[in-house]
């Protein structure tokens, strides 16, 4: 056992070694090895990982698994510890394992370590736009009422910014680097900026509705109240499209259970 020990200690440190390597390569400058095609793609990532610094601000899981992701280092201690803790539980007999089980448990610990975390991260970030795109009503029916007592968009949504931490801290992280945007290059140049950096049809929805009202000086307080309408009845189309699907989920384990719990129907229906 201890020769596989040593073994595993030296594939796996040679592994994360060139990880490690690879990650911290000195990268040459974008433009001596990337066309203008390619900067297309940089763009998207630079939008993608702004929106993920705001997911980290309001968020710790998020923080920790793009933490637990990038950190190589960090990955290769867990794997270690859980790996002699294997062979602790082995060799003191706790729990009987062959070398094989024991490989293939370590094996999958890896697995998991270099895997999981960005799938992890991937999903809680999904969640949270999802939460954006439920509470971004309440957020805009607040702004109508805003804009309909005298205040300015800028000034409505600057106000917004700093109150409704209660409703959403993702949408108050998002208009509050808005509200920065707007004061640094104006309102038109914030918009752009939110348009493309979260990944939302509501929020896109939201932008553009703002951007028109500035453009053509159109009244914007019974238009937001519209909005806000149109984005309900899309969220309730979008619950009724699932409920009405779920009828045709559930047909295939209802019919397994109903024969797994009749196995006679089965035997004079000819399955087995």
């Amino acid at each position: 056992m201890s020769l596989f020990v040593i073994y595993f200690l030296i594939v796996s440190a040679f592994f994360f070694g060139f990880l490690y390597l690879i990650r911290n390569k000195p990268k040459r400058r974008i433009s001596e090895i990337l066309d203008r095609k390619d900067k297309d793609t940089i763009n998207s990532e630079e939008v993608v990982s702004s929106i993920e610094k705001i997911y980290r601000k309001t968020s710790k899981s998020v923080s920790f698994f793009e933490y637990l992701d990038s950190n190589t280092l960090l990955k290769f201690c867990i794997v270690i510890v859980i790996a002699l803790i294997i062979f602790l539980l082995g060799a003191l007999g706790i729990v009987t394992m062959g070398k094989d089980t024991q490989a293939i448990a370590i094996g999958a610990v890896l697995v998991l370590m270099i895997l999981v975390p960005p799938r992890i991260k991937g999903i809680i970030m999904k969640s949270k736009t999802r939460k954006v795109n439920v509470d971004l009503p309440y957020v805009i029916d607040i702004m109508a009422i805003c804009v309909q007592s005298g205040m300015t968009i800028e000034n409505a949504l600057i106000y917004i910014s700093k109150n409704i931490v209660f409703i959403n801290s993702d949408i108050a992280s998002l208009l509050e680097r808005t509200a920065i945007k707007i004061e640094v290059s104006g309102i038109s140049s914030a918009l752009e900026q939110l348009y493309e950096e979260v990944p939302s049809a509501e929020v896109r929805m939201f932008c553009t509705t703002l951007q028109q009202s500035i453009t053509y000086g159109s009244s914007i307080a019974p238009v937001l109240v519209e909005l806000t309408k149109e984005m309900r009845e899309m969220q309730l189309l979008a619950v009724e499209e699932k409920v009405a699907s779920l009828s045709a989920k559930m047909a295939a384990p209802m019919i397994l259970f109903y024969y797994v719990s009749n196995p006679g129907n089965c035997c004079r229906s000819g399955i087995y």
